[in-house]
């Protein structure tokens, strides 16, 4: 998908008839509107956008976008005779047809509608000859293709095609082959809006409006590598989807073909959950796993660093804690240090705390402030710079009190879309809320594996933090005592599960001095990749609000 960036002359003699575009991967081509000409490489082989002159690049305004999408819905819809697809059906989905400067009668273009929210922001352009593409306006976060037809038809099944001209076609598939007396039933059909190597992404993004409308999702991509690959990542965003096999390459290709009926049959009754494993020989995997192992990200504290050899994206780290020991200072501090030193965006999910005040610790950490104690004036300037550095980095869960697996779910999903690379679920106790001790640990079980494979799926690493059962003899928690596995809720089901458990011990005995119970440690109880133990000891700076590895403790 390209994005018209200057106009320039052409060898037929127009002066600024030749558009010029970049695509994703920085590429150049062109094509000139006053002869008709594609032009590979407009302005010589290996140039880039940074060859133009800035005052020669191309920035439309605002006004000047709507007057050409104006323009465009304006033009006439007709039949696509080498698609065999007729024009009632293009028309459905709002397409536009081009045609040749030539002869004015030959489609030269096809232009396909995007809209968010009901407003009309782009047409994506499809070069007939050429096959090459384009935006006018900004097709960046948009609906899927058809989406306001799909949610206008009350259908309680979505179909999704790899490409628009799919979409046409599933549509007559089924307006043609099913029986009158079903026609209230016919799903809805819509389109991928930026292809099948955005599969993923753009599900993730658009799976709360799919789910808000739709019951049944089903994928009907092509049958070659990408449309292959593409089902594997929307299958890891939608996993209850159902996938379609249809008798030919595409499904233009099955009306193209004289196949249509029995793609008809596929998409009707053979739709079918893909099989969720697959036969992986050490041979094929060789090559890819020949690499030297490599250190995570960093820990906040070196010590952890050490241990764990990193935090990894695919794994799932358990942190345990009695109340009021600091859980929340380690739960901040890590999301601010991701944020901060490894420029990853973080989503949190702190139903237990507003999310303002989430925000204004988190921003403490990075300015090494408080703001939020009334007895500490406020720093408006280190406030803003605190800002600055995580703006765009930092998400939160718009709750309070209440947070289900179901909807957690698929705000991790859409967290992922958005580009998140950790998840903060704190606590998780959240998700077991009334329900009896054995039910608890039942669905804390089927939270923990959920979790492990969405981290692994997703290429995220998931922080989940939890409140300890108490000790069943010697010192409580909040007096120096010990943390173990047996305490963290679910904590068989975690011990599965998770690539780590880490606990949080300290003493909070009103007789030591004020340094001593400021003391913690983070305590490496549990490692499936290394199998290490150990402890790192931290001090809790009041002032900074920052916990502060003590690397000659005793």
């Amino acid at each position: 998908m390209g994005q018209c960036i200057t106009k320039t002359a052409h060898s037929c003699g127009s002066r600024n008839g030749l558009q010029v575009f970049e695509h994703e991967d920085g590429s150049l081509n062109g094509y000139c509107y006053a002869c008709g000409t594609y032009v590979a490489d407009p302005l010589g082989e290996g140039k880039t956008i940074a060859d133009i002159p800035k005052k020669q690049r191309l920035r439309k305004s605002k006004e000047e976008i709507e007057e050409e999408l104006s323009d465009i819905s304006t033009y006439p819809v007709v039949d696509l005779k080498d698609r065999r697809l007729r024009a009632t059906a293009l028309d459905h989905f709002g397409i536009k047809i081009g045609m040749s400067e030539q002869d004015g009668v030959t489609p030269a273009f096809h232009y396909y509608p995007y809209t968010d929210k009901g407003e009309l922001l782009a047409y994506k352009v499809r070069h007939i000859e050429t096959k090459r593409m384009w935006s006018v306006g900004d097709q960046k976060d948009v609906d899927l293709f058809g989406w306001e037809q799909a949610v206008k038809t009350g259908a309680k099944r979505l179909i999704i095609t790899e490409g628009e001209l799919d979409a046409v076609a599933v549509y007559t598939i089924l307006e043609r082959y099913t029986a009158a007396n079903f026609k209230d039933y016919i799903p809805a059909v819509c389109s991928l809006p930026h292809g099948s190597g955005a599969a993923g992404r753009d599900l993730a993004r658009l799976m709360p409006k799919i789910r808000k409308h739709f019951k049944d999702v089903s994928f009907c991509f092509d049958d070659d590598e990408a449309g292959i690959k593409a089902i594997e990542d929307a299958c890891k965003v939608v996993s209850d989807a159902t996938v379609i096999t249809l008798p030919a390459k595409d499904a233009n290709a099955c009306i193209l073909e004289s196949k249509a009926k029995a793609a008809f049959k596929a998409i009707t009754f053979n739709a079918a959950k893909p099989k969720n494993t697959r036969l992986v020989f050490g041979e094929d995997l060789h090559d890819e796993a020949k690499e030297a192992a490599e250190f995570g990200v960093s820990w906040p504290w070196q010590g952890m660093t050490d241990m764990t050899r990193g935090i990894r994206t695919g794994e799932t780290i358990y942190i345990g804690a009695a109340q009021k020991m600091g859980k929340s200072e380690v739960v901040n501090a890590l999301a601010k240090h991701l944020i901060v030193e490894h420029d990853w965006p973080v989503m949190m999910c702190k139903p237990e705390e507003a999310n303002k005040k989430s925000y204004k610790m988190i921003l403490g950490k990075v300015a090494g402030k408080t703001f939020v104690d009334p007895k500490v004036e406020f720093d408006e300037a280190a406030y803003d710079r605190a800002g600055k550095s995580v703006k765009g980095k930092l998400a939160m869960l718009n709750l309070y009190q209440h947070v289900g697996w179901d909807s957690l779910q698929a705000d991790i999903r859409s967290a992922a879309g958005w580009g998140a690379k950790a998840i903060f679920v704190d606590p998780l106790t959240q998700l077991s809320n009334g329900l009896s001790a054995a039910e608890a640990n039942t669905k804390l079980q089927e939270v923990a594996q959920e979790l492990a494979a969405m981290a692994l799926d997703l290429d995220l690493v998931i922080f989940i933090f939890c409140h300890l059962r108490n000790p069943d003899g010697g010192p409580s928690h909040d007096r120096g005592g010990k943390v173990l596995t047996s305490q963290f809720a679910g904590s068989r089901a975690m011990g599965r599960s998770c690539n780590y458990m880490i606990g949080l011990e300290g003493n909070k005995d009103p007789e030591l001095s004020n340094e001593e119970r400021n003391m913690r440690k983070l305590v490496l109880l549990d490692d499936r990749e290394f199998g290490e133990v150990g402890e790192v000891p931290l001090y809790w700076d009041k002032k900074t609000t920052l916990f502060n590895e003590v690397t000659n403790a005793s």
